[in-house]
């Protein structure tokens, strides 16, 4: 009898240390399961309502530099800012002359554009915001037209017109040559360029945004088209992450790779606000950040890529 109850006793202690290891490995198991990331992670906003060095009054265009740094537009102080990607103020210059800056681009060297379609003009600063140099554009001289550019790793400038509906080639210093894109509708605009070396510009006529080479030929259409799916603003931004671009309930953000295929479709109203407004402008650093320029409320909201 007392050899049948140790012969027990100790079947239930190892039936008793089986069960606990098995708990415990899928404890283990459970905790070193990862845990998913949104696709986009809010980080939080910076930026100070004024019309001062490093304030935001009307801001109109926003880009990134080559280490992350962030370029602001605005036609309210007529101030171009500088900041780091924390949101820091590092510089702020106003130029005589630059009346309406509509657009900024900056170059892998950190020199920065700046549009002026009143003026007819591009100011190019050296990155310390002395001023290098304005460049003449052809095409109507126009506060209500659209110039926007795109910088090439060549150092090439692509203006675009969208009044004139072409791209003119600078460099520096003179006109190279006009090329109209093929496929694009009225206004065209803005032209970005990639990550990859193409040009893209947008098409709202088309609901589309169109992909072409350094050269101006045509590669390929991005975007539902028109009468066909969400309707696209003009603002987006390209990264090798995919071609970003707003609603134009400036509330949703679509997502798709260079061939068309729709990548995420992904709401900021939580942040932006639920009413619709205008569409904010979109940069994306090299550290796969995305800056939301919200004009409404002078702040920039910066989120992380994690696709």
């Amino acid at each position: 009898m007392r050899t049948r109850n140790h012969l027990a006793a100790r079947l239930t202690t190892i039936a008793t240390i089986f069960l606990m290891s098995g708990c415990v490995q899928a404890s283990t198991q459970a905790q070193g399961r990862p845990v998913a990331k949104r696709p986009l992670e809010y980080i939080g906003s910076w930026g100070v309502k004024g019309n001062g060095p490093g304030q935001l009054d009307d801001p109109v265009s926003i880009a990134t530099g080559a280490i992350g740094n962030v370029y602001i537009a605005d036609a309210g102080s007529l101030f171009i800012h500088k900041y780091d990607p924390l949101g820091t103020p590092l510089l702020a210059f106003q130029q005589d002359g630059l009346n309406n800056p509509q657009w900024i681009a900056v170059d892998r060297g950190g020199a920065m554009y700046v549009s002026d379609p009143a003026r007819g003009s591009v100011f190019i600063f050296f990155p310390d915001g002395d001023r290098y140099r304005e460049l003449r554009l052809r095409g109507r001289r126009s506060s209500e037209n659209s110039v926007s550019m795109a910088i090439g790793d060549n150092g090439l400038i692509h203006a675009l017109d969208s009044d004139a509906g072409k791209v003119f080639d600078y460099t520096p210093r003179r006109l190279q040559r006009g090329w109209q894109p093929a496929g694009c509708g009225r206004n065209p605009g803005p032209i970005v360029a990639g990550p990859d070396g193409s040009l893209y510009i947008g098409d709202p006529a088309n609901n589309r945004i169109q992909r072409y080479t350094a050269e101006g030929r045509y590669v390929n259409s991005i975007g539902p088209g028109i009468g066909k799916g969400p309707k696209l603003s003009r603002e987006f931004a390209v990264s090798n992450s995919g071609v970003f671009v707003m609603d134009a309930d400036g509330r949703i953000l679509h997502v798709y790779t260079a061939d068309n295929r729709v990548k995420h479709e992904l709401d900021l109203a939580p942040e932006l606000g639920q009413g619709s407004r205008p569409a904010p402008p979109l940069a994306i650093s090299p550290n796969q950040d995305l800056l939301v320029l919200d004009a409404s409320e002078t702040r920039v909201l910066r989120y992380h890529i994690n696709f």
